[in-house]
């Protein structure tokens, strides 16, 4: 067995320990003891962080790390660059006439950017973000995304990973494609996963899913207990479509390869139209939300999902988001924190610069806040019997926050990274640096 000290242990399940070891043995934690009722003779190694603060390694429920180095880089090779071209040309003449502050026209240029790149290029952006992750002491993240180039990568990976496979689809045939092809995905990682890793399904948005595909993936998941993640209200042009039936948003359609969608329905507001299709559940994670009113937030609650809080992605891309005290009133324990896509923020997959950009005005106190890092969303993520809080039997995954004098707990805060990560007991960050490249 190993022992851990600090000055500080946050556990994550009751009040912050002071001057106490964490006990670790075969990559789980045995116990939190104060030094009195350790039995240093059991003992092969104690390791004395002094002045500093261990918490349970944090959990990311919204990445997309494929788009980590979208406007960072591009691809210089003569086939990417005759790629461009062609896409240039393409997207001046779908979107001509809509603003270039447009979110459909924005997303449009990420993908263009995404869609030049060679393999090689999309695999180094995807690890690159899971390195920035891992760095800011995220041991558990929950990736969305439609290829499988980055199973293996997610695969071998120290950390818990979670792969929500995206989907998308503009008719009834085509849902009926797209779930065959997803289930037997499905059926073969299932088969060929670690065992630190777990697979869920990711409907795009409802302006990207026919409603065929709404019922069967969701029936599906049901049957075979899986989370599953929505994006709603993203945007205003999801609002537009939803209401009359076309929007800014069959532009991106074409742009995609797409044949225009319509809504199943007009004129509701997206809770009701997924309700209607029995799509919303406890099992079921949505991010976004940020057109909602108050009142269908609160509907959107009152269905028992959980809610992904990603306020500098929607800020950013949108302009709007829900109001913080307004997620915790409503979901109290239901939500956790997601950086989704940052390929407009400058390497920045930190959830404690996530939290705190939503808790400016100081609706939670530190600890609950850490919480909303830790133990709250491994539970919504169904993993927390092995993460999420340093409690007997669990995984010893963790981070060590180095403290300056005078600094108590609440001042990891202020930290983006931790100085260590450890996972499994293994210690994969030290000094703020990998120990290991990611393969």
């Amino acid at each position: 067995m190993r022992a851990y000290k600090a000055k500080w242990i946050i556990t994550a399940e009751g009040e912050p320990l002071e001057n106490h070891y964490l006990i670790v043995e075969d990559g789980k934690v045995i116990d939190v003891l104060p030094h009195e009722k350790v039995n240093f003779d059991d003992l092969v190694k104690v390791k004395d962080f002094g002045n500093a603060v261990i918490t349970p390694g944090f959990v990311n429920l919204f990445t997309q790390l494929q788009y980590t180095d979208i406007n960072k880089y591009r691809s210089k090779t003569i086939k990417s660059f005759i790629k461009r071209i062609f896409k240039n040309i393409i997207r001046k003449y779908i979107f001509a006439g809509i603003p270039q502050s447009s979110y459909v026209r924005g997303l449009a240029r990420m993908y263009k950017e995404y869609f030049c790149w060679e393999r090689t290029e999309k695999i180094r952006s995807f690890k690159h973000g899971l390195e920035k992750a891992m760095l800011s002491g995220t041991t558990c993240i929950a990736q969305v995304s439609k290829e499988n180039k980055y199973f293996q990568i997610l695969n071998n990976a120290p950390i818990k990973t979670y792969l929500f496979f995206e989907l998308y689809a503009d008719s009834r045939d085509a849902g009926k494609s797209e779930f065959r092809k997803i289930s037997s995905k499905i059926e073969y990682f299932i088969k060929n996963k670690s065992d630190n890793m777990f697979i869920g399904v990711a409907p795009c948005s409802l302006s990207m899913v026919h409603k065929r595909l709404w019922k069967i993936i969701s029936k599906y998941a049901r049957k075979n207990n899986l989370l599953m993640l929505i994006r709603i209200a993203e945007s205003q042009e999801e609002m537009d479509w939803l209401k009359h039936g076309f929007s800014d948003i069959d532009m991106l359609h074409m742009y995609l390869g797409m044949r225009k969608l319509n809504p199943y329905r007009q004129n509701i507001s997206p809770v009701q139209y997924l309700k209607d299709l029995n799509v919303l559940s406890k099992k079921v994670l949505v991010a976004n939300a940020n057109y909602l009113s108050k009142d269908e937030f609160k509907e959107l609650a009152d269905t028992s999902v959980k809610f992904v809080y990603s306020p500098r992605y929607d800020d950013l891309n949108h302009g709007r988001k829900q109001e913080f005290k307004d997620v915790v009133d409503l979901f109290g324990e239901n939500f956790g924190f997601g950086t989704e896509s940052y390929f407009n923020i400058e390497e920045d997959h930190s959830l404690i610069n996530e939290a705190n950009y939503a808790n400016k005005d100081n609706i939670l106190n530190c600890i609950d806040l850490i919480k909303h890092l830790t133990i709250y969303p491994a539970k919504i993520l169904k993993l927390d019997s092995i993460v999420g809080s340093l409690s007997k039997g669990k995984h010893a995954d963790f981070n060590v926050f180095n403290l300056n004098e005078n600094e108590s707990y609440c001042n990891i805060l202020s930290k983006a990274n931790p100085d260590m990560v450890y996972v499994n007991g293994h210690r994969i960050v030290q000094n703020q640096q990998l120990r290991k490249a990611i393969n």
